[in-house]
C-alpha cells in the first residue's frame, strides 16, 4: 500500500512535472515573443528618436525662417511706407506740374492775342508806310518838276 501510495504520488508528481514543463515551454515561447516584440519596439523607439531629432531640427529651421520672414515683412512694411511717401510726393509734383501747364496755357493764349495784335499793328504800319512811300514819290515828282522849272527859268534868265 505504501508502494501504491508512493506510486500514485510519483505519478501525480510526474504529471505535475510534465504540466510544469509544458507551462515553462509556453512561458519560454511567450518570453521569446515578448523579447522579439520588445526588440522591435526598441528599434522603433530608436527610429522615433531619430525622427524626433530631425523634427526638432526642422522646427528650429522653421523658427529661423519665421524670424527671417518677420524681418522681411518689417522691411516690406518700411518699403511700403517709403513707396506711399514717394507716391504722395509724385502726386504733389504732378499737381504742381498741372498748375504750371495751366498757367503756361493761359500765357500762350495771351501771347497769341498779343501776336495777333502785333500782326494787326504791323499791317497798319505797312499800310501807313505804303501811303508814306506814295506821298514821298509824289513829293519827289514835285521836286523833279520844280527842278525842271528852275532849270528853264535859269535858262530864260540867262538869255
Amino acid at each position: 500500500m505504501a508502494r501504491a501510495a508512493g506510486r500514485d504520488v510519483m505519478v501525480k508528481l510526474m504529471g505535475e512535472v510534465v504540466e510544469l514543463r509544458e507551462e515553462m515551454k509556453s512561458s519560454r515561447m511567450h518570453t521569446r515573443i515578448l523579447a522579439s516584440g520588445m526588440g522591435s519596439m526598441l528599434k522603433n523607439m530608436g527610429e522615433m528618436r531619430e525622427s524626433m531629432s530631425v523634427t526638432q531640427a526642422n522646427m528650429g529651421a522653421m523658427q529661423a525662417n519665421m524670424g527671417a520672414m518677420q524681418a522681411n515683412m518689417g522691411a516690406m512694411q518700411a518699403n511700403m511706407g517709403a513707396m506711399q511717401e514717394a507716391i504722395t510726393a509724385t502726386q504733389a509734383a504732378l499737381s504742381e506740374t498741372q498748375a504750371a501747364l495751366r498757367a503756361t496755357q493761359v500765357s500762350l493764349g495771351a501771347t497769341q492775342l498779343s501776336l495777333g495784335a502785333t500782326q494787326e499793328s504791323m499791317g497798319l504800319m505797312m499800310t501807313t508806310m505804303e501811303s508814306v512811300v506814295g506821298v514821298v514819290r509824289t513829293v519827289s515828282d514835285g521836286f523833279h518838276r520844280m527842278e525842271t522849272n528852275v532849270g528853264r527859268m535859269a535858262r530864260l534868265l540867262a538869255r
